[in-house]
């Protein structure tokens, strides 16, 4: 199991070692293979009320193939294919909706992939699906996701037409050697010329930066922050490079232009650089990885407006409920997980051919503590959104520890971190969690390192009060 110990009485660094991973779902079960129709899934979930819900549509084609996602993606070959692929998206919808009925909706997020490859008259019937078979009464988000070589106000006009209101488009750097290496092709200026484009027809805009690169240097961190402000979205995700689950492909790239791996140790520090930067221009945190300009003189550590909602219910507590759609999909509720399959191919026969729900994998797996455990991703923990009585008690001392280390203030209602604390979501994540959960992220990080894709001392003793 990771090796994490927790040093209350240093001022800064709190952990003698960080985690090479900056997020995961949760709770983790053991998925076992499913090769039913799907309806007995629905028919005999009982998980208790669901308070909020979000549902995500996963679009998996790309024009460009950057070779550091780890996300379940393929390229683009033909309309013919993105076509049949829609079709049977839809018809997924229309399944599900057999079984789950007009189910009342929070949060809508459209990923993949490129979402933003869907034609406008595809994006139209997209929407069309989904306010025939979701309540959108309570809607408070619609999150679109783009990349802007596939930007066009034609087609921003369709997502803003069918409700959407927030749209999320990935920069991850601007220097000319890293997007080569990573294979992102859009130079600078279409980057500018369609983030113009995209913030004058939405108000809430969010950008992805990615730091921590193999080779990188605080000048050019600083360099891909004051580019990246100077865009003026609502919000930033800025978030280290995953090399643990990033494909080998990236790792091929990185051996090849003879560039090192950055240690943890230097991660932390642009972490650190990053946040002093970011808090001198007027934004604080909203989640793990999330900045905001907005709401800048308010007091304390955590910004609760605006938030990315969709994420706060992927991080969410025992009684969120995500509804998944499309190839590799998850859906989650209380005490169940359930997967679609991966192959693009495979999930389109399965439901256009078979007319049958596309889930090949189920877990489940009771997690009272779920919302406690994802907690430092959102930055604050609602007391009463937890049945405190069926938390296991290596959590709960967890958490004191985590409240005596000075990473978590108790204020009454609820727990916030605290600035150092937000410097260590992860690591808080992986410290609160029971031993079965610690188990799980150990055996997935020695499983990669046992594949050459982690590099880089992780102990951060170093650090201590240097």
């Amino acid at each position: 199991m990771f090796d994490l110990r927790i040093m209350p009485e240093q001022s800064t660094i709190k952990f003698d070692r960080q985690l090479p991973i900056f997020n995961w779902p949760y709770p983790f079960s053991r998925l076992e293979a499913f090769a039913g129709s799907g309806q007995q899934i629905y028919a005999d979930r009982d998980g208790g009320p669901v308070r909020r819900r979000a549902i995500y549509l996963h679009i998996p084609f790309c024009e460009t193939i950057c070779n550091f996602c780890p996300f379940s993606r393929e390229r683009y070959t033909s309309a013919s294919v993105v076509e049949e692929y829609l079709d049977a998206l839809i018809k997924e919808i229309a399944l599900k909706e057999r079984f789950l009925g007009r189910c009342a909706v929070n949060a809508i997020a459209v990923g993949g992939g490129t979402p933003s490859l869907l034609t406008p008259e595809q994006t139209t019937r997209l929407g069309a699906a989904i306010s025939r078979a979701f309540d959108l009464s309570a809607l408070e988000e619609f999150t679109f996701e783009l990349e802007v070589k596939s930007v066009s106000p034609q087609k921003l006009r369709a997502m803003r037409d069918i409700g959407v209101n927030r749209v999320s488009f990935g920069v991850q750097t601007f220097s000319d050697r890293y997007r080569k290496l990573f294979s992102l092709d859009a130079d600078r200026q279409r980057v500018i010329e369609s983030a113009s484009l995209i913030t004058s027809m939405f108000d809430y805009t969010n950008a992805d930066l990615l730091y921590g690169m193999a080779g990188q240097g605080l000048d050019e961190l600083d360099d891909d922050l004051t580019a990246i402000l100077d865009l003026r979205t609502t919000t930033l995700d800025v978030y280290p490079i995953n090399n643990l689950s990033a494909p080998s492909a990236m790792h091929r790239a990185i051996k090849h232009a003879g560039l090192g791996f950055l240690p943890e140790t230097e991660r932390v520090r642009f972490r650190v650089h990053l946040e002093e930067r970011l808090r001198e221009r007027g934004y604080a945190p909203i989640s793990g990885y999330g900045f905001t300009a907005a709401g800048r003189d308010a007091a304390g550590p955590v910004r609760q407006s605006p938030k990315f909602l969709y994420h706060d219910l992927v991080y969410g507590y025992d009684d969120d409920e995500i509804i998944g759609y499309g190839s590799s999909a998850m859906s989650r509720r209380a005490g169940l997980n359930v997967c679609n399959i991966d192959n693009r191919r495979a999930y389109v026969k399965k439901v256009l051919d078979g007319g049958s729900l596309p889930h090949d994998r189920v877990g489940m797996i009771a997690s009272p503590e779920r919302g406690i455990v994802t907690f430092p991703f959102r930055g604050e923990l609602d007391k009463a959104r937890v049945s405190w009585l069926h938390v296991p008690d290596e959590t709960l001392l967890a958490l004191r520890e985590a409240i005596d280390a000075d990473l978590v203030v108790d204020e009454g209602p609820r727990y916030v971190l605290t600035k150092t604390g937000w410097l260590f979501y992860v690591n808080l994540m992986y410290h609160l969690m029971p031993t079965s959960g610690k188990q799980v992220i150990s055996a997935k990080i020695e499983q990669m390192e046992h594949s050459g894709r982690i590099t880089g001392s992780t102990d951060l003793m170093d650090l201590v009060d240097a």
